[in-house]
């Protein structure tokens, strides 16, 4: 039935796609305009991390036998390693200055209780160490019937926790710091820096758990108003507000929305449209899994407005990276705005750090090579069952396309796409085929390879024009 879903929609999408090397969406241009005042605290330099989908698993849970097998030869991520890679990764942001973290989601495999437990105990070094944690929940952290543990061929159920767990475990990285709290969920404003507000949004849909998690995400009514509450309180007060959590809010390619829609909020354009009006620049995201960030413009008859979603790869794919974030004054002023604004922390310069140790045995390769080694085998096994049952191609037509598929979803997950002329003419030769299958994966492939600006990995955004320039990291 997903198959005739998909092919369905085959014309529709067709419609928009231009035949071209670079497929962007209309409202994804960088725009040179003044928004409302918006305003941060004057003269001074913010500097934080955000990472995301750490998925870190309690190894005494068991990383061995048929049954676990069988999970890691489903997925892409990368287990047995990810408390080595947490370990890592917190050393390194020990070094970066920074003031504190935003974590979006996905802390855990499965929502294990211990995995929590443990995963929180790491948080706190950060946090002796004076840099404040600030985390939301993913979709596989509350509720998650998918906790287990792992014997042999045999899985058993370990407890999960609930959304008043989440909130007493991480109560010291968020909770405990909040200015104000949602009552229908485990959103919070939190002011770390005088004049500085960042908005932590549950997406999740944990309520809703029974046999099996569910992945996508949505904002009940109730939450909504409240998000769009707190906005409005951060603006009248001259404040700059910045957003995290694990669904995406803009759509990050033209076909995400019909392939991948539980990557993003339900209703994102409508959400995003919000967002961006009520005055909420910049949102950090997760999930996906991939380094990227788009830009989306409103244009409207009356002031126009913009927002960008930075969403951050995971610890456990490859390229196992994180971001640093500074705030800093412009330095040049903007017409017609009062001096006041000019002077604010209003430009965001976005650096993107990799983890390229790890002290686990990797066999003797070094850890970047392992790690994409390790991407490339989970995806090429993923997309070859996906080409199967959602595609219906033979196994023998399936693994002769999956490498290209592939090669698109590493280059997607690592950033700031840049296909060869090779890579176009394949993709380009999908679209020529008659079988509407195979011109659907053509689309979706032209679709990931398309990267319009902004730049993914290091770039400088104006939160106050919208516009945006790639910046050289050597």
């Amino acid at each position: 039935m997903k198959k005739y879903w998909l092919i369905a929609r085959v014309v529709i999408v067709l419609s928009v796609i231009h035949m071209g090397p670079v497929v962007a969406f209309a409202d994804s241009d960088v725009s040179f305009f003044a928004p409302p005042p918006l305003s941060t605290p004057s003269g001074q330099t913010i500097r934080f991390a955000v990472f995301s989908d750490p998925h870190y698993y309690d190894s005494a849970l068991g990383t061995t036998g048929e049954a676990f097998e069988a999970y890691l030869n489903s997925d892409r991520k990368m287990i047995r390693e990810s408390e080595a890679i947490l370990k890592s990764a917190i050393s390194k942001m020990l070094q970066d200055n920074i003031r504190f973290v935003l974590v979006s989601g996905d802390l855990t495999k499965d929502g294990e209780l211990s995995g929590h437990t443990e995963f929180a105990a790491y948080l706190k070094d950060l946090e002796d160490s004076g840099i404040q944690v600030y985390v939301v929940p993913g979709n596989h952290d509350i509720n998650n019937p998918d906790a287990v543990s792992y014997s042999g061929a045999t899985t058993t159920s370990v407890p999960s926790i609930s959304p008043d767990d989440f909130a007493r475990i991480y109560d010291q990285f968020g909770f405990e710091q909040a200015i104000a709290r949602d009552p229908n969920s485990l959103s919070y404003l939190v002011e770390p820096v005088a004049g500085l507000c960042i908005l932590a949004m549950d997406s999740c849909r944990y309520l809703e758990n029974v046999d099996t998690p569910i992945v996508g995400g949505r904002f009940s009514q109730e939450t909504l108003d409240w998000i769009l509450g707190q906005i409005a309180w951060a603006r009248a007060g001259n404040k700059q507000i910045i957003g995290f959590m694990h669904h995406g809010v803009v759509a990050h390619y033209s076909m995400e929305p019909l392939l991948f829609a539980d990557y993003l909020v339900d209703d994102w354009a409508r959400v995003s449209k919000l967002f961006a009006d009520a005055g909420m620049r910049m949102v950090f995201t997760g999930h996906y899994h991939g380094q990227d960030v788009v830009k989306r413009s409103i244009k409207t008859t009356d002031a126009p407005s913009f927002i960008f979603d930075v969403e951050t790869g995971s610890f456990v794919t490859y390229p196992v990276p994180y971001r640093i974030v500074t705030l800093s004054p412009a330095s040049y002023p903007i017409p017609y705005q009062p001096a006041a604004l000019n002077n604010a922390t209003s430009l965001a310069t976005i650096e993107s750090r990799f983890i390229t140790e790890i002290d686990y045995d990797t066999g003797g390769v070094p850890f970047r090579q392992y790690a994409l080694q390790y991407l490339e085998d989970g995806l090429l096994v993923i997309a070859q069952t996906i080409l199967v049952n959602d595609f219906g191609l033979d196994p023998v037509a399936a693994q002769a396309y999956a490498p290209d598929v592939v090669k698109a979803f590493e280059a997607n997950y690592t950033g700031d796409e840049n296909p060869d002329q090779e890579t176009l003419q394949t993709v380009y030769s999908y679209l020529r085929m008659p079988d509407p299958a195979l011109k659907l994966i053509g689309m979706g492939l032209l679709s990931l390879w398309n990267d319009p600006a902004p730049a993914d990995n290091n770039l400088t955004i104006d939160l106050r024009t919208g516009a945006a320039f790639p910046l050289a990291v050597p």
